[in-house]
């Protein structure tokens, strides 16, 4: 009975450890990320999405993107952007699939974590400047882009239907580790088969620290000096300065006081199969 018992044992753990030996292997989870947003776009040719900024950067009119899908280099289909209104910091999944090679030999497995009570692959992966560079595109006069660098980061991918919950960037400023970047994915959708993230927040850490004392203040008493420049102006002047000047200062001072800023990316409409206009 003993022995029986013994056996049993031996063949769950066993079992057990060629399972967790599968499910850490990184090219695997990527690929199966992959294949499960290759298959749910199988239906759909083209898009059109209708967002807007909201946080430190802000939009004045929604933004519409149309995208078309291709097939890759690397075998991969992809729903690129071809037409937008304007540039946003955002990340998309062609970003991800045109750099899946080098993603999967820099990707180690770290386990699994909790993200906004999903369950997550977390992958490190040591070069995801590519990913950066496609996530900052619109943020070049912010310091983050000017100040920072993408020195490694982070995937968290739903291990149920494998969308991605999270990237988190390691920044650099001036040459230690002192921020961080996160692109939190929400409010997935399934849109004509396709889970499609209709909200994308993105959180930025650390960015006070790289600055003395003294730039601090400095920057406080421009902002200051701004928000008078307003108050002191009248009529057609100060309904002008109102409108384009006093949400910036209130978000510049928030972030002053918080030491990041937070932006979000709000998917307001989602449609497939149009037509691109030319």
């Amino acid at each position: 009975m003993k022995k029986f018992t013994l056996s049993i044992l031996l063949s769950v753990l066993l079992s057990s450890q060629s399972a967790a030996v599968f499910a850490q292997n990184p090219a695997d989870i990527l690929q199966r990320m992959i294949d499960h947003h290759s298959n749910s776009i199988s239906g759909i040719e083209t898009m059109m999405t209708v967002t807007t900024m909201e946080g430190l950067i802000e939009t004045d009119e929604p933004d519409t993107t149309f995208y078309r899908k291709v097939t890759l280099d690397n075998g991969i289909p992809s729903l690129q952007p071809v037409t937008r209104s304007s540039d946003v910091p955002s990340t998309s999944a062609h970003d991800f699939n045109m750099n899946f090679d080098t993603l999967a030999e820099n990707a180690t497995y770290e386990g699994t974590e909790t993200i906004d009570g999903y369950n997550t692959h977390v992958l490190l992966i040591e070069d995801i400047s590519a990913l950066y560079r496609g996530a900052t595109a619109g943020l070049e006069e912010t310091p983050v882009t000017q100040e920072g660098e993408a020195m490694r980061g982070r995937l968290y991918i739903d291990t149920n239907n494998y969308v991605m919950r999270r990237i988190s960037f390691d920044m650099q400023f001036s040459e230690e580790y002192t921020g961080t970047y996160d692109i939190n994915f929400k409010d997935y959708r399934n849109v004509d088969g396709m889970y499609y993230s209709f909200l994308s927040e993105m959180v930025i850490d650390g960015i006070s620290e790289q600055f003395s004392a003294e730039d601090l203040a400095k920057a406080r008493e421009s902002l200051q000096e701004a928000r008078q420049q307003i108050d002191n102006a009248s009529g057609m002047q100060r309904r002008i300065l109102e409108r384009t000047l006093r949400g910036t200062i209130d978000r510049l001072e928030k972030m002053l006081e918080e030491g990041g800023m937070t932006m979000r990316l709000v998917t307001h409409t989602v449609e497939t199969n149009i037509t691109i206009p030319d």
